[in-house]
């Protein structure tokens, strides 16, 4: 079992940037029908990070695993400048790749692998995972909403720091994440003038 779960982080190492785009592409798209996300949310988000691939498996030790990108709402300041920031000229967006990790233990067997979609309310959080300094835990407001879940209002913006989306109702409890650390994925390069890049940021212009 253990030697399953290797091959299959292993694999996720190998994922490629223009792959990546497309794929997280696709999986906003299918987060966004599933669930019934509030405009005020995507349009007040600092940044969404997409991961098509998260992958939770394990045998009494287990592990969590996610490879995604981060679109961040560009500013008038240069304050979050970084040289592995792909910039998309023209756009109020920037795209970075990222990675998720974190362990667990306890009474826990199988595999699943699901879409997710993190709205970032808090800008504070961008730097910290540009600084490799974020890990989700209990300092961090996470709301893990529902697909039937229907934030209505702007006034519910600000509750929490982080709103988490999957294709998968019921998947979410808060522990499902806690401890992961989200970090930039240096090894990975986007190309912002590739067919993936351009689908992406089409994706997430598109309010329904």
């Amino acid at each position: 079992m253990r030697k399953i779960i290797w091959l299959i982080f292993l694999s996720l190492g190998l994922y490629g940037g223009d792959e990546r785009l497309l794929d997280s592409s696709n999986a906003y798209n299918i987060v966004n029908r599933t669930n019934k996300i509030s405009p005020s949310i995507i349009t007040n988000a600092s940044a969404i990070i997409v991961f098509p691939t998260f992958v939770k498996a394990g045998f009494i030790l287990g592990a969590t695993v996610g490879r995604g990108v981060m679109i961040v709402r560009d500013e008038s300041t240069n304050e979050f400048i970084d040289d592995r920031i792909t910039y998309h000229q023209n756009s109020v967006w920037s795209v970075v790749p990222v990675r998720l990790g974190g362990a667990t233990i306890g009474l826990q067997v199988g595999y699943e692998n699901n879409f997710i979609v993190m709205y970032l309310m808090n800008r504070g959080i961008i730097k910290d995972i540009y600084d490799n300094k974020f890990t989700l835990n209990a300092s961090t407001s996470v709301s893990f909403m529902d697909h039937s879940a229907n934030i209505g209002t702007i006034s519910d913006i600000g509750l929490s720091d982080i709103y988490v989306f999957t294709n998968n109702s019921g998947f979410f409890a808060g522990a499902n994440l806690g401890g992961s650390v989200i970090t930039v994925d240096d090894k990975i390069k986007v190309d912002p003038n590739s067919y993936g890049y351009k689908q992406l940021i089409q994706a997430i212009s598109v309010i329904r």
